[in-house]
């Protein structure tokens, strides 16, 4: 992955992010940016581009135009594809950047196929808490042990930090001001961080403990705690951390592949993933055999994958999201 812009590219994916979330990019769009990457600087004509680009087909020039001002929006800069008049376009390199150490680190590459394995020592921990001897007693102790860590004194402070939207793992003090620790946990989900909690608390009682788990918290600990308790606790919820930021990974990408599909094709994956045949599929849609397998076919192109085992698991992923309107139907 690279950051051209404000977004963040994976050219040999054919996917793009915005602050974490998946952008919908034509594939002409992607092929044009690849070309302009690939010229390292260099200005590439309009011919060469729409040779590349529109191999075997006749284009307007205008095309080309569209497919650039849309490559400007994604990235967020205008000026980052230059226009050099009666000569072509140049990317201009010198603007792109390699993602921050800590991206790299944690595994930004939001891959179907190849994803890498997250390391769970790279996952941060987010300590929230009101009382300031507690968060710098936590501090010192994550610090001796070399993990990676941050300090909040409240929900609003930590809401309205830049976070990365790569994996972490909260520390959060159940009862804090204004906002709770439960309703910060609530607004976290809301904005699609699946980072896993570990609550704290000076006076728990059952069924504050209940309420937290119900949330969904992986531990309720009562102040004051045991260090070596404390770590070990960490320890494995960083390894949750980092499986489950994986698995977020995975849905965004199949997300963004899903969100080429046609309404057509929309209907036909389920019936894919059930196993109907084209036939079948045919009969159960009003139409003919040809044509579902011609909607196989694109379906399989644009989820980027050539094994129906592959698609049943890359539609599992997403089977469920009302966003794509793709229940299964079978």
């Amino acid at each position: 992955m690279i950051r051209l812009g404000q977004a963040t590219i994976s050219l040999e994916q054919r996917e793009a992010f915005l602050d974490g979330r998946p952008l919908r990019v034509g594939g002409r769009a992607f092929e044009i940016l690849s070309v302009l990457m690939q010229a390292d600087g260099r200005i590439v004509s309009k011919d060469e581009l729409i040779t590349q680009v529109w191999p075997d087909t006749v284009v307007e020039e205008n095309n080309l135009q569209v497919q650039i001002s849309s490559l400007r929006k994604l990235l967020g800069e205008k000026e980052l594809i230059q226009t050099v008049p009666r000569r072509g376009y140049r990317l201009l390199k010198e603007r792109e950047s390699p993602l921050p150490p800590f991206h790299s680190a944690t595994s930004w590459a939001l891959t179907g196929e190849k994803q890498e394995a997250i390391d769970p020592d790279t996952v941060p921990v987010l300590i929230v808490d009101d009382e300031a001897s507690v968060r710098t007693a936590l501090s010192r102790l994550l610090r001796a042990e070399g993990i990676v860590h941050r300090i909040f004194g409240s929900a609003e402070e930590l809401l309205n930090a830049d976070l990365d939207i790569g994996p972490a793992c909260l520390l959060l003090d159940i009862s804090l001001p204004e906002a709770t620790g439960l309703e910060l946990q609530s607004a976290l989900g809301q904005r699609g961080h699946p980072w896993p909690v570990i609550f704290m608390t000076g006076f728990g009682t059952i069924p504050m403990s209940v309420q937290a788990m119900k949330a969904g918290a992986v531990e309720f600990l009562t102040k004051p705690f045991n260090d070596d308790q404390l770590l070990d606790i960490l320890h494995t919820t960083r390894q949750r951390a980092a499986k489950a930021f994986e698995q977020w990974q995975r849905i965004q990408s199949t997300r963004q592949k899903a969100a080429l599909l046609t309404p057509r094709e929309r209907e036909v994956l389920p019936l894919i993933a059930a196993g109907l045949s084209n036939k079948h599929i045919a009969n159960r849609l009003g139409t003919s055999e040809v044509t579902a397998k011609v909607h196989r076919k694109h379906i399989m192109e644009k989820m980027q994958t050539r094994s129906l085992v592959r698609l049943v698991k890359l539609y599992g992923l997403i089977s469920s999201d009302p966003a794509f309107g793709m229940q299964d139907s079978s």
